[in-house]
């Protein structure tokens, strides 16, 4: 995790290294900017930017801000760059003193939460957690929607879900996969309450009268195709399959081919674009997968592989992996769809 550290005063500067001592161990790659002309002896990074312009730059660039400071400079600091709460980074205050550990912004899908008690447990400081569904132990569904790696489809109603848990009253639950632990209180499984939560990749699947759409990136996309194909034949291909299996494009997880398109540049583009990784195979790993799968003759004597989307996709996905759309072909493009093995955990 990319992790910035401001502080203000000498003070600032010796909390602010305990910190980036205890972060860095964990796992961040967190650096240190001082905004004071009376730093002692310290070889440090003296930020000569305004605090506006360091914090816009660390907007873009970080996933987590730590003021040593004031609650009140990091809010003013921070102010001109809230968008969303799925896009921001995490945001702390902690007082010079190290006494509080305060979450200011995406507590939640940012994991300000957890990033503040983590400082907290590091420094010595209370950690002030104010979360509504956090101080009454009540399920959060963003919370949960990040820890199984889901894609949030309208913020809008993932609140009103968590409205509707703090008054008592239920939500329903669908899953399409698996699901392990116990159903927090006020989720119930069905379809006969009006507000519900539903985890698939069916394209505009709706239990509920209300229906709050989780997605996970659990599609594999396998593609075969001519060299030289352009990225928006590679794209249009990927849409033309989802519409074809109804499917949720932005399940898309991973794509998969043969080894001879490693460097193919449309799909090392399109995947670019998705911010997916790319699995390749050789040939005989292919051949090796076992399963029904449309033969091609043309393409086994170019490629050596009788079939590569199909193949490719199914593969990737894994064990326990399946293929849910079949070979689609056109503009010299083959693609098919397969879907991971996913499970869902609730937290005892």
């Amino acid at each position: 995790m990319k992790t910035a550290i401001i502080c203000f005063s000498q003070r600032g500067l010796n909390l602010a290294e305990k910190l980036k001592t205890g972060l860095n161990k964990s796992g961040h790659r967190a650096e240190i900017s001082v905004k004071s002309g009376y730093i002692k002896n310290r070889d440090v990074h003296c930020a000569t930017e305004s605090l506006n312009d360091w914090t816009a730059r660390q907007f873009r660039e970080k996933d987590a801000l730590y003021f040593i400071g004031a609650c009140g400079i990091a809010v003013r600091a921070i102010a001109p760059f809230i968008k969303s709460k799925d896009t921001d980074p995490a945001v702390i205050a902690i007082d010079e003193t190290g006494n509080f550990s305060v979450p200011l912004l995406s507590g939640h899908l940012g994991g300000a939460n957890d990033l503040a008690e983590q400082a907290a447990f590091l420094t010595g400081a209370v950690p002030v957690i104010t979360t509504a569904t956090d101080i009454h132990q009540v399920f959060a569904v963003d919370l949960f929607a990040k820890k199984n790696r889901l894609h949030i489809m309208d913020l809008g109603l993932a609140k009103e879900i968590s409205a509707s848990l703090l008054s008592g009253m239920p939500v329903g639950f669908h899953s399409d996969f698996p699901v392990s632990g116990n159903l927090p209180e006020g989720l119930v499984r069905g379809e006969d309450t009006k507000l519900g939560i539903c985890i698939s990749v069916r394209k505009n699947f709706l239990p509920f009268a209300k229906t709050l759409r989780l997605i996970p990136k659990a599609l594999v996309f396998g593609v075969g195709c001519k060299k030289g194909t352009p990225e928006e034949a590679i794209k249009q291909a990927f849409l033309q399959v989802c519409e074809t299996g109804q499917i949720e494009p932005l399940a898309l997880g991973l794509a998969a081919s043969i080894d001879l398109k490693k460097e193919e540049h449309g799909l090392l583009g399109f995947c670019r674009e998705k911010a997916i990784p790319f699995q390749t195979f050789t040939a005989k790993e292919l051949m090796q997968a076992e399963g029904a799968f449309t033969s091609s003759a043309f393409v086994s004597r170019v490629t050596g592989a009788d079939n590569v989307c199909e193949r490719s996709a199914f593969l990737a996905a894994g064990d326990g992996g399946k293929l849910i759309v079949g070979r689609q072909a056109g503009n010299g493009v083959t693609a098919a769809l397969a879907l991971k093995d996913w499970r869902i955990r609730f937290e005892s």
